[in-house]
């Protein structure tokens, strides 16, 4: 064998080894988002399995209080009217109706002592109230990414609504619940229907939340609703209408980050009022998340005129104080804020249509929504009501606010006659300033952020 084809038959493995080399190196390149994979599902399944078990936690804290003692107070129960269908209260007696809104319960880890500080609040003011009814006006969780956004650092708004449902079913107090913008986010793990089936679950002994109408499609209005309160001759003395404001106007995260809230839709509004008009026109008392665009007129009304009365619109009581942003341009983060084509009466029909220009059956109107407003004003013979909130988390620093924080006491009195009290969590309640997280209610969150001559709540 010649020298030149021994040389060539010693280097004839060499290409080999060059393939082996390169298939080496893409086997390491698959490897890589491999890894990245794995590592994420184990964090995603870490992440849900902590805060499943702070939820679990939450609960047995729950568990840990007494239930309503009712064994001192006349207690009302609710029944299905056999007439209508609706649940119906008939009593000849005062009915007590607690409205809660924002409660705003993180549900996950990065919320766990902020959620019981939530539930400590909850309890007590139910206990020392001891309701016949409590509607929860919205944004009941608060699943966002945390500690981002304050959040509780879980997207299980399923799981949330469970805890927040938890409170109300082993307290035996009987409740019902309209959505906010918060209990559906755009990331969240359930959507608005599936959500409204949760708390309509026969399970709930006390859950009386029924859906009355809803129009489906992507973004359905979900939280619609009518009660009724009786004598026990059967005469309807008030219409109680639970109407969804719904969210934002699409599941765009720019929707969300845009504050680009949705209204009070016309198929909502023609439901509520022919159903209204269905039962004999009966003065009718509207709960609801977001403001509608005649919280805004009103107040600019008063503010034009130094906070003094007008025409149409009257001062009661309360602050508003939702100043987050100096620069911003609204106390009031009404519904169609975003909406600048049209007037603002005529961004949606809700207030036209039930109020004096339309089947004149509407005599109060509850919302929630901007957290540090409790103003009460009275606009074309309407009460605009905004319910104190209950809030720990989503501003960054509402958690150390007192002042804004408790409950809105509606009385239904025999007679038919409806009357508006606001109770504060640590100065009517006694609920302690210094569990969880110290709490102060000697001024308000943004100090001086309330109009100059309306600043006490």
């Amino acid at each position: 064998m010649s020298h030149e084809k021994r040389t060539e038959k010693h280097m004839a493995p060499e290409p080999k080894k060059e393939k082996k080399q390169k298939k080496k190196k893409r086997g390491l390149w698959w490897k890589i988002p491999m890894w990245i994979v794995i590592i994420a599902a184990f964090c995603f399944v870490s992440a849900c399995a902590v805060n499943y078990g702070v939820s679990m936690r939450l609960r047995h804290y729950i568990h840990s209080f007494e239930p309503v003692d009712y064994s001192d107070v006349d207690r009302v129960l609710p029944e299905i009217d056999p007439e209508t269908g609706y649940y119906c209260f008939t009593t000849d007696r005062d009915l007590k109706v607690m409205m809660l809104t924002d409660i705003h319960l993180g549900g996950g880890f990065w919320s766990r002592e902020k959620d019981r500080k939530t539930v400590y609040e909850v309890i007590t003011m139910l206990q020392k109230e001891k309701p016949d009814l409590v509607i929860l006006d919205g944004d009941n969780t608060f699943a966002v990414p945390g500690p981002v956004y304050n959040g509780g650092g879980t997207l299980n708004n399923y799981m949330a609504a469970r805890d927040v449902i938890e409170i109300f079913e082993h307290e035996g107090v009987y409740f019902s619940t309209v959505f906010g913008n918060h209990d559906t986010e755009v990331f969240d793990y359930t959507g608005r229907q599936k959500l409204g089936e949760l708390y309509m679950k026969d399970k709930f002994e006390h859950c009386i939340f029924d859906q009355n109408f809803t129009d489906g499609g992507d973004l359905p209005s979900v939280t619609n609703q009518i009660m009724l309160v009786k004598s026990t001759k059967g005469d309807i003395k008030k219409a109680l209408l639970l109407v969804d404001s719904n969210a934002y106007v699409d599941n765009s995260i720019k929707a969300v980050l845009d504050w680009n809230y949705d209204i009070i839709r016309d198929s909502t509004v023609d439901w509520a009022a022919s159903s209204i008009e269905a039962l004999g026109k009966p003065e009718t008392v509207a709960f609801f998340h977001i403001p509608t665009s005649e919280f805004k007129i009103a107040y600019d009304e008063l503010e034009a005129n130094g906070f003094k009365d007008t025409k149409d619109t009257k001062y009661i009581s309360g602050v508003w104080d939702e100043l987050v942003d100096p620069e911003a341009e609204s106390r009031i983060w009404y519904g169609g804020i975003t909406r600048k084509d049209v007037p603002l009466a005529d961004i949606d029909r809700f207030f036209e249509t039930l109020g004096p220009d339309g089947l004149d059956v509407l005599e109060a109107c509850y919302c929630g929504h901007d957290h540090v407003n409790n103003a009460h004003v009275k606009y074309k013979g309407v009460d605009l009501c905004y319910g104190y909130s209950i809030d720990n988390l989503a501003y960054t620093d509402i958690n150390q606010s007192g002042l804004q924080r408790g409950a809105t006491i509606i009385t239904i009195k025999a007679d038919g006659k409806r009357s508006t009290t606001y109770k504060n969590a640590y100065l009517d309640y006694g609920v302690p300033h210094d569990v969880f997280v110290d709490v102060y209610t000697d001024k308000l969150l943004y100090e001086g952020g309330a109009p100059e001559g309306v600043l006490k709540p």
